[in-house]
C-alpha cells in the first residue's frame, strides 16, 4: 500500500507540474484565434483566387503555426519564438489579401471622342512628293531577358559558412513551394549569395550549395519538377546589405527565388 500510495502521489505531482508550467499561454492562444480567424475571412473573401501570393503565404505559416502548436513543451524556448513569428505572419498576409481583393476595381477608360467631320481642302496646284519612309528600327538584341523579382517569394537565409537549411527558415521555404504549386507553367531562378568574408572562389562555391540545398528541398518534399529550376552562384558579387555590419552580412548570406521569363 505504501509503494502504491507513492507511485499515486509522484503521478499527481508531474500532471500538475505539467499543468502549471507547460501549456500555451492565453496571450499566445489569443494571438492564434485572431491569426485563424483572420485567415477564415481571407478565404471567405476570395483570397485564394484574387490574391493567391499572400494566401498561399497565410496557409503555408498557419500549418507551420498549428505544427508548434502541438508541441506541449518547451515554451519560452526557440519554439516559442517560431510559433509566435508564424502567428504574425498568418495574421499579416491574410489581412493583406482581404485588402487586395476588396480593393474597387480600375475605372473602365472614357471613350474617345468622335473625329471632327474633315473640312473640304482645295486642290494643290501640284503634285508633292510623298516623304521618305522612316528607317526600320534596329533588331532586337538576341537573348533571353533577365530574371525579374517574383511577387510573394521570400529569401531564404542561412547561417554563416552554412550551406544547409535550418529549421527556422522551412517555414518560408513551405510558403515558396505553394506558390510554385499554385502556378506549375512558372520557372524560376534559384541564386545563392555570401556575405564578403573569405575568398571570392569559396563563396561562389559556397553560394552555389546553397542554391542546391533549396532546389534539392523543393524537390524532395514538394515534388516541385527540376527543370522548372535553375541554380545560379553569385558569391558576394550582390550584397543587398552593408557587409560591415552583423546584420547586414546576415542579410546577405541568402538564396533568392527571381521568376524566369
Amino acid at each position: 500500500m505504501t509503494m502504491k500510495r507513492r507511485s499515486m502521489t509522484v503521478t499527481f505531482f508531474l500532471g500538475a507540474l505539467i499543468l502549471s508550467g507547460c501549456g500555451v499561454s492565453k496571450e499566445t492562444r489569443m494571438a492564434y484565434n485572431d491569426a485563424k480567424d483572420a485567415f477564415q475571412k481571407a478565404t471567405l473573401a476570395g483570397a485564394k483566387q484574387c490574391a493567391p501570393c499572400p494566401y498561399a503565404q497565410a496557409e503555408a505559416y498557419l500549418a507551420h503555426a498549428d505544427k508548434e502548436l502541438n508541441k506541449y513543451f518547451g515554451i519560452g524556448d526557440e519554439t516559442s519564438g517560431r510559433l509566435g513569428n508564424a502567428i504574425k505572419v498568418v495574421k499579416e498576409k491574410s489581412q493583406e489579401a482581404i485588402r487586395i481583393c476588396q480593393a474597387p476595381p480600375a475605372p473602365a477608360p472614357a471613350p474617345a471622342p468622335a473625329p471632327a467631320p474633315a473640312r473640304p481642302q482645295p486642290a494643290p496646284a501640284r503634285p508633292q512628293p510623298a516623304p521618305a519612309p522612316p528607317p526600320p528600327a534596329p533588331a532586337p538584341t538576341p537573348g533571353r531577358a533577365p530574371a525579374r523579382p517574383a511577387r510573394g517569394f521570400e529569401p531564404i537565409y542561412f547561417n554563416e559558412g552554412k550551406t544547409n537549411i535550418s529549421p527556422r527558415t522551412t517555414a518560408a521555404l513551405d510558403a515558396d513551394a505553394k506558390i510554385l504549386q499554385d502556378n506549375p507553367s512558372v520557372r524560376v531562378e534559384i541564386g545563392g549569395h555570401t556575405d564578403n568574408r573569405g575568398s571570392e572562389q569559396a563563396n561562389v562555391r559556397i553560394s552555389e550549395k546553397r542554391a542546391l540545398s533549396v532546389k534539392k528541398y523543393l524537390e524532395d518534399k514538394f515534388n516541385i519538377p527540376g527543370d522548372r529550376m535553375v541554380i545560379k552562384a553569385y558569391g558576394s558579387s550582390k550584397p543587398i546589405a552593408d557587409n560591415s555590419t552583423p546584420e547586414g552580412r546576415a542579410k546577405n548570406r541568402r538564396v533568392d527565388i527571381m521568376v524566369l521569363p
